[in-house]
């Protein structure tokens, strides 16, 4: 009987014992799982962080349709890497970037029908088109972005503009930093030697005009050093007057062209060749009649203002 009895409570306290041990673990398991998801929180929050930061802020570049409506602005958003679903139809070659974007036509007259078949979030243009396009633009229920481009300041400040617009800051300062490193440079060749007066003749077809230092290239000139001989010109290109050039005299005459390039620098050339008037300005006669380079020096100022008065330097000086 005794040792029947000892045998049942060995076993009662064996059951108690499991018991005891079960109970201890449950609240360690409890606890451990409890770590563990809160090991997994932080986590969960860093994932939540990170698509949060992803995120692109309203009118990002990427949620942007954007359509460029001049060659210049196409070349400053393509070196600041924003995307274009638009840009003007034009005989100057276009960044690779934009290949594959549509082409709306002449930058003086897009085509509105091609422009709402973009459905564009805004439409970069240059100021002088405004009158003409903001309406159009705006019953598109795009924005209308004008910018202007009549010189070298305005190609800064145009940059800074875009560059904020489209949160492309950084990208935006790194280009003029080279425009005015690069025209320090044109300033400090030009520095502490005689300036030479210039005369800028302007070709559309068959048609010429004289250009102010309010024109893109008048600017150039300027900056490069140079004394343009139009001062007084009612605009910034006015029709040529050989009466009124006739006292001018230039050290240089600069043809540029527009339009048809070739066939303007063509005409121009004629012109030279066939109006004796011209035989009489010293620069005539001592071949400092320069064409300048098409594309390098156009009608807006665009990213080759670096270049322009690199060259024009070299005209000027060497």
């Amino acid at each position: 009987m005794r040792k029947k009895s000892w045998k049942a409570a060995a076993a009662v306290l064996c059951v108690c014992a499991l018991l005891a041990a079960c109970s201890s673990s449950a609240p360690a398991a409890q606890s451990t799982q409890e770590t563990t998801q809160e090991a997994a929180a932080p986590e969960e929050t860093a994932e939540e962080t990170q698509e949060e930061t992803t995120q692109e802020e309203p009118g990002a570049v990427t949620d942007e349709r954007i359509i460029a409506g001049a060659v210049a602005i196409v070349e400053i958003l393509d070196a600041m890497g924003v995307p274009m679903v638009g840009v003007p139809t034009s005989a100057y070659d276009l960044p690779e970037s934009v290949a594959d974007a549509t082409r709306i036509g002449n930058p003086m007259e897009p085509d509105m029908e091609v422009i709402a078949s973009l459905e564009p979030t805004v439409v970069v243009s240059v100021q002088s088109l405004e009158e003409d396009l903001r309406a159009g633009i705006e019953a598109l229920g795009a924005e209308a972005l004008f910018v202007t481009l009549s010189g070298v300041d305005d190609l800064k400040e145009t940059i800074t503009t875009l560059g904020a617009r489209f949160g492309v800051e950084d990208e935006a300062q790194a280009l003029i930093a080279d425009i005015e490193t690069r025209e320090a440079a044109v300033q400090d060749l030009a520095s502490g030697k005689d300036s030479p007066s210039v005369l800028i003749i302007f070709g559309a077809g068959d048609s010429f005009m004289v250009a102010s230092e309010n024109t893109y290239v008048g600017d150039i000139a300027k900056r490069a050093g140079a004394t343009n001989v139009i001062t007084d010109a009612p605009a910034p290109f006015s029709p040529v007057d050989m009466e009124y050039l006739a006292d001018k005299n230039p050290d240089f005459i600069l043809l540029m062209a527009h339009a048809n390039p070739e066939a303007s620098m063509q005409a121009l050339q004629a012109e030279f060749d066939t109006n004796a008037a011209w035989q009489n300005f010293d620069a005539v006669q001592n071949g400092r009649v320069v064409a300048l380079e098409t594309g390098v020096f156009g009608m807006s100022a665009n990213l080759s203002a670096p270049e322009a008065m690199e060259k024009m330097a070299a005209i000027l000086y060497e």
